[in-house]
Parts: C-alpha cells; structure tokens; sequence
C-alpha cells in the first residue's frame, strides 16, 4: 500500500512540475486572430493592406507591436511591421489600414492578377507583441486564411 501512495504522490509531483514550466504566450492570444480585410494599390504602385484584430475573449487587450506577411494563392505579395500601439477591447474588432512593403516581381504578378479578379485567397502569418502588464510582454504567431478583396484606388 505505502508504494501505491509513493507512487501515486510521484506522479502528481512531476506533473505539477511540468506544467509550472509553461509558456503562457498561447493561452493569453487563445481566439485571437489577425483577418486581411482588403488589399488597394494606388496609381503610384504604392499598395495598403486593411486589417483587423478579431477579438472574441471576454478581456480587451493592448497590443504593442505587429509583424505580417501576407500571400495571396501562396505567393508573398508583401510584409508590414507596425509599432503604433493597438487596443483591441473586449468581443470586438480593431481595424488598421497600413502600407505594405516589399514584395518580389511574383508578388506583384500575383497582385495584378489578384486585381483583375477582383479577390484572391489570402493567408497571413503574423507575430503580434501583447503588453500584459506595465513592462511584461507576450509574443505570439498566429495564421490565417481567407479570400481578400483586391482592388486599385
């Protein structure tokens, strides 16, 4: 009986021990997501990105710095990097309209083509920085997927 109890006092002990180590990134950003709402690009070539951070927690959150990529049919058509804070309350959305940079000559054919369909499927791989509290941190990487509007202004 005593190494049944040994045992089973063992093993709660450890467990405790693996969980005291976790990353709690991905449970501060659980439902957060990172929507591209529609693609434009100007007479000037110049392309803006409008995106939001769709927010279905019951917690408002206070987002402190952003990075995207953005693909459009798999193919990267550009990058943002956005230090402006964000706030995004409780069971709601914060939108962002925000130049995108880069893009190779494939991403520009893909834009193009994207423009004379009107739409493409998009997906968007972004690390956002998530202020908890005062000076304490929380990076996280989210994607996700979806069809874009993709027009020219």
């Amino acid at each position: 009986m005593k190494k049944l109890l040994v045992s089973a006092l063992l093993l709660t002990v450890l467990a405790a021990l693996g969980t005291g180590c976790r990353n709690t990134s991905r449970l501060i950003s659980t439902g957060l997501r990172v929507e591209v709402v529609s693609l434009d690009r100007a007479a000037d070539g110049s392309v803006s990105a409008a995106w939001r951070v769709a927010n279905p927690n019951v917690v408002a959150y206070l987002i402190s710095e952003t990075s995207h990529k953005i693909y459009l049919d798999g193919i990267l058509v550009g990058t943002i990097h956005d230090t402006e804070p964000l706030g995004v309350p409780a069971s709601a959305n914060a939108d962002r309209t925000t130049p995108l940079k880069g893009g190779a000559a494939a991403g520009a054919r893909a834009l193009t083509e994207a423009i004379a369909r009107g739409s493409a499927g998009y997906r968007v791989d972004s690390q956002i920085t998530i202020r908890v509290y005062d000076e304490m941190l929380e990076k996280a990487v989210l994607t996700n997927s979806g069809t874009v509007a993709v027009t020219t202004k």
